[in-house]
């Protein structure tokens, strides 16, 4: 099991930009984008900027 890492936002657009300035901070990898389960408010994930990352190729269009 490998870390990820989550961020929360009250808007789509305050998530999107907590997760960019994670990444970049970090060196992390954008898995998801924003989304809103529920209605409880918007969540996103990035891993690791390592080899280990996902291939997004691989997982899915989530990010295209």
């Amino acid at each position: 099991m490998g870390v990820s890492y989550m961020v929360r936002g009250r808007t789509e657009a305050e998530c999107q930009q907590a997760l960019d300035m994670l990444c970049r901070l970090l060196g992390a990898v954008q898995t998801t984008r924003p989304v809103n389960p529920g209605g409880r408010g918007w969540v996103a994930r990035a891993v690791p900027g390592t080899t280990d990352a996902p291939d997004l190729e691989v997982r899915g269009a989530v990010m295209q």
